[in-house]
């Protein structure tokens, strides 16, 4: 990763700054600038603007925003950066908290690629996509890239632990660690699962039915394959039982056949006398509808003969009845041909005499036209208006005049106000400055409450570890007399046994022997109260001891805060800043008052601008009710003059009434027309309906005639009396009724007849004889079957849950041989991965091993360059178990052994971590192919060295610059100004820096 162009606007001490590091790249630069400038702060705003945090610890997101930044703006940081000859462009504003709102406008994130297009939008997505980019999270990247001040020797120095959880992040061998507690929790669950399946196997045994045989059930086996020969035995037993009962329900089933075709017989010799009888029984209904047939066969006679003639006698019917419809509808035709004629020669005459008065009317038509136009409201309301504006232009020429006077009062104030922007811009700096002071004597007064907590903190873990200590001496003599007094052994090997008891656990593997531990035994010579008497004061003495570490490490974190630290007198800092908070009060009460009148002038100024414009209003108005009250006095004039009338309600009433006399005259005209029109149509059209009917009457008559002929004739033939007779057969709407009940009858007669003798030829005799023992005995012999085959359901239904459950049993056996088979071979690998065999070390602690072992090597390349061939570090190998060998120790030639790393002097801690971060660097980069680590940037530590040591350190940053790395530094050292080409100078300006890059 290369940085390629910075601009961070309102951040830290930059107000708006704009950082090209194009001519920085592959090469060594330093940032230099005084104390508070804001050297670090570059190194935020990256970090910050990559993923969205300070690169310093500590240090919040608000904290980040610049301190005279405006209420209204928002601070801004933009960073363009190359990764494997790609260009990104990342954009964050900080989340800001703005004065008188209650939540805080959020931060937001843009991450573009080089031609523009939008990558990722919200906050998460431009973090994951800047680690998918850059292949590192945000701690990644500050241990490897930026070195932050305080954290620069952190991996030199830190424990085995703490160096663990580093280097774990950075190789990301957290994956070893998860695979050791997925296969403790898979072996936690297999030894589970085993359990279970033992419970189900001995339970599934409980479950073999034996109630049916001659066997002895039993529950408990020696092992599972006795117990699968036991229950095919089972098994076996149950089909010869089935067997057997298979054959006695054989014969009671033949037996209940025989007495079932006995009984079948009779009943079909029963069922056939009933049979007979109910035919009798038909038959004599049926005869008795014999006369009722009869006369129905007459009917249908009767209406078949007179069908041949049906259509004559529905056809003169219906002529008969058009004849009488037609006279009818003549007659009222020939009236209404009369009416019509006298009433269109009324309305004849009128029409004429109303067409006398047109001409007089047409005159009276083109006068109301020509006046017509006057009626508009707007001639109604003319005197109303005119004494409207009359009154409103007076009033205006008054207005005018008030307005005058006002404006001129507020120039007169505006000339007493004397505040200039000017001087509130000079009290507005000086409030700045003064509060600026006022925060930092304020944070100096709570460093120096917080290190006077720190020393009397210091002071009372001295006291707890003396009062720890004496415990520990007083427990420790009683553990001496307690050993003394265990029988046949001397002091030194009771307490050697006891500690080997003490650290037994069952199930887990002899420390010793290496075997599994079955059964904690007894110390020689003492009892289970002595043993939890010894427990009980060995816990309490590491207990104490482990409480003193803690005391030690804490002493030793607040020495390291007050190392250095000027120790300051908080009472006289909070006179200072009492006095400092008066001072910025009183000049904020000057800046009130000058704001206060600067606001009541540019009121003024406002209100004499609105004034002016209403002025002009004013007179633009009075101009336009001038001219509207001459245009409507000529209106009224004109009116008059056409109209003749003065008053315009007289001229309305007269035109109203006009006008409705010329409408009606018009009305009466148009409906006299239309009426003689309708009226010659109607009394054409109903005089043609007279002539129709005259012929439709004649051509009736004469085809009634004609069929009146063919049936008298047939009545003659036939000798009917009349008509009527006729009517009446035809329309019998019962006859189809009655010609299906005749068949049905002939057919129901023919049917019995022909059964009577068919069953009459079958019977031997013609009595009923008795069933009642035969259904008795065919009961019996149900039951018996039924009996007989619900046992055998049962029985074989026992076989068959006995199958089932064999079936089961082998099953679960077999699944609980190849589970005990795999819980071996995981509980072996969980013991190796644990590190509780071989050289008792993790795997993941094994990885990391190696991972260290390689950064010691490339590390110890420079180093023993750096110090004339006299320090190489290694790693340590006391202790060595899971939870250890990641510490470091440095190996000293001169001195021929290893000692520990805190024994190096501050300069020489800083080339050790100096070699250590860039050989991290390296192996990062050859490990991880993605990752390219192009850029470091180092801020801490050249101050503590020699002129010698910091050439040699000098050296090695250059060479390895050389290899096409971009390095910066922040540094006060004067001798780096004079050795470095490249330099970004950082130069403060009251509360604002300001950055300038000089190449020499």
């Amino acid at each position: 990763m290369k940085l390629i162009n910075l601009k961070v606007e309102y951040f830290g001490p930059f107000e708006s700054e704009e950082i090209n590091f194009r001519s920085l790249n592959n090469k060594l630069f330093l940032i230099s600038g005084r104390t508070g400038s804001g050297k670090t702060m570059i190194f935020d705003a990256i970090v910050y603007a990559l993923y969205g945090s300070a690169s310093t610890a500590g240090r919040d997101e608000e904290s980040l925003r610049s301190q005279f930044a405006p209420i209204d703006k928002q601070a801004e940081v933009k960073l363009t950066f190359d990764v494997r000859g790609k260009e990104y462009t990342v954009e964050r504003t900080l989340k800001y908290h703005k004065p008188g709102n209650k939540s805080a406008t959020p931060p937001k994130a843009v991450l573009y690629d080089g031609e523009g297009n939008i990558l990722a939008g919200k906050l998460n997505e431009v973090r994951d996509a800047v680690e998918e980019i850059v292949k590192l999270n945000r701690a990644q990247f500050r241990k490897i890239l930026i070195l932050p001040q305080g954290e620069f020797k952190e991996l030199l120095v830190s424990s085995s632990t703490d160096k663990q959880e580093i280097l774990r992040t950075l190789f990301q061998t957290g994956r070893f660690l998860n695979f050791e507690l997925n296969l403790k929790e898979k072996l936690k669950e297999q030894s589970a699962e085993a359990a279970k399946l033992d419970m189900r196997i001995n339970e599934c045994v409980k479950h073999i039915h034996t109630d049916d045989i001659d066997i002895t059930k039993q529950e408990e086996f020696p092992n599972y394959n006795i117990a699968l020969e036991y229950a095919d035995g089972v098994i076996f037993s149950y089909k010869k039982k089935l067997e057997s009962l298979a054959e006695e329900g054989k014969k009671f089933k033949s037996e209940l056949d025989q007495k079932q075709e006995t009984l079948l017989k009779k009943e079909k010799h029963n069922e056939q006398i009933v049979k007979l009888n109910e035919l009798i029984k038909s038959k004599e209904t049926l005869q008795s509808q014999t006369e009722s047939i009869d006369v129905w066969r007459s009917e249908i006679a009767d209406f078949e003969s007179v069908s041949s003639i049906k259509y004559e006698l529905l056809r003169h019917q219906e002529l008969k009845t058009a004849g009488r419809e037609i006279k009818e509808s003549l007659a009222a035709e020939t009236k209404q041909e009369t009416h019509l004629s006298e009433k269109l020669n009324n309305s004849a005459a009128q029409l004429e005499e109303t067409e006398k008065n047109i001409p007089d009317m047409n005159k009276r038509q083109q006068q109301y036209y020509k006046r017509e136009s006057f009626l508009s409201s707007s001639y109604e309301t003319l005197d109303g208006e005119i004494a409207s504006l009359t009154a409103e232009s007076e009033q205006k020429e008054k207005d005018l005049k008030n307005l005058s006077a006002y404006i001129e009062d507020i120039k007169k104030k505006l000339g007493k106000l004397t505040a200039t922007h000017k001087k509130a811009s000079e009290l507005q700096e000086q409030h700045s400055e003064l509060r600026s002071k006022s925060r930092q004597l304020e944070n100096e007064v709570q460093e120096a409450h917080s290190d006077r907590k720190l020393i009397d903190e210091r002071t009372q873990i001295k006291r707890n570890i003396e009062e720890n200590n004496g415990d520990i001496s007083r427990l420790k003599k009683d553990l001496s007399v307690f050993n003394t007094r265990l029988a046949d052994y001397d002091e030194e090997t009771v307490q050697t046994l006891n500690h080997l008891i003490n650290h037994l656990e069952l199930g887990e593997a002899c420390p010793v022997c290496e075997q599994t531990v079955l059964e904690l035994p007894e110390s020689g010579g003492f009892s289970k109260e002595d043993r939890r008497e010894l427990n009980t004061l060995t816990e309490k003495i590491t207990e104490y001891e482990e409480i003193n570490q803690k005391h030690v490490m804490r002493i030793d974190v607040i020495d390291e805060i007050l190392k250095d630290k000027e120790q300051k007198d908080a009472d006289m800092l909070e006179v200072q800043l009492k006095s400092a908070e008066e001072e910025t009060e009183k000049t904020a009460s000057m800046l009130a008052e000058t704001n206060s009148e600067l606001e009541q002038k540019e009121q003024l100024n406002n209100e004499l601008a609105r004034e002016n414009e209403n002025m002009h209003a004013l007179m633009m108005r009075s101009q336009e009710v001038k001219n509207a009250l001459n245009q409507l006095t000529a209106k009224l004039q004109e009116f008059k003059e056409v109209t003749g009338y003065k008053d315009f309600s007289a001229f309305k009433t007269y035109m109203n009434k006009e006008g409705e006399d010329i409408k009606e005259f018009q009305e009466n005209l148009n409906q006299l027309k239309e009426t003689v029109n309708d009226l010659t149509k109607q009394r054409d059209l109903t005089a043609q309906k007279v002539k129709s009917l005259e012929a439709d009457a004649d051509k009736t008559a004469l085809s009634e005639a004609k069929f009146n002929s063919k049936i008298e004739k047939f009545m003659t033939q036939h000798g009917y009396a009349d008509t009527e007779t006729l009517h009446r057969i035809i329309n019998d709407e019962s006859i189809d009724e009655k010609k299906e009940k005749v068949k049905t009858f002939d057919d129901e007669n023919l049917s019995l007849n022909k059964s009577l003798e068919e069953l009459k030829k079958t019977l031997e005799s013609t009595e009923k004889v008795s069933t009642e023992e035969d259904i008795k005995a065919i009961n019996e012999a149900k039951k018996s079957l039924e009996s007989a085959r619900e046992y055998y359901a049962a029985v074989n239904e026992r076989k068959n849950q006995n199958i089932n459950s064999k079936e089961y049993l082998a099953e679960l056996i077999s699944t609980f041989n190849a589970s005990y088979e795999e819980f071996s071979q995981l509980n072996e690998l969980v013991e190796a991965v644990q590190g509780k065999k071989g050289q008792k070390v993790s795997l993941e602690r094994y990885v990391l091993t190696y991972y260290l072992e390689r950064i010691l090597e490339l590390a110890n390349v420079r180093l023993t360059a750096m110090t004339n061939h006299r320090y190489k570090l290694q790693r340590s190998m006391k202790k060595v178990n899971r939870y250890s060998g990641l510490d470091i120790e440095v190996f000293d030639y001169y001195n021929n052994q290893a000692r520990n790393i805190n024994s190096l002097s501050g300069g020489e801690t800083f080339q050790a971590s100096l070699v250590l971060a860039l050989a991290l660097n390296e192996t990062l980069q050859q490990e991880s192919g993605g990752i390219t680590l192009d850029t470091m940037l180092i801020d801490e530590g050249f101050g503590t060295l020699d002129h010698e040591t910091l050439e040699v350190a000098i050296s090695t940053l250059i060479d390895l610059q050389t290899t096409g790395k971009t390095i910066g530094i922040i540094s006060h050292v004067e001798e780096l100004k004079e050795r470095m080409e490249h330099i970004l100078y950082v130069k403060p300006d009251n509360e604002r820096s300001t950055t300038k890059i000089v190449t020499l």
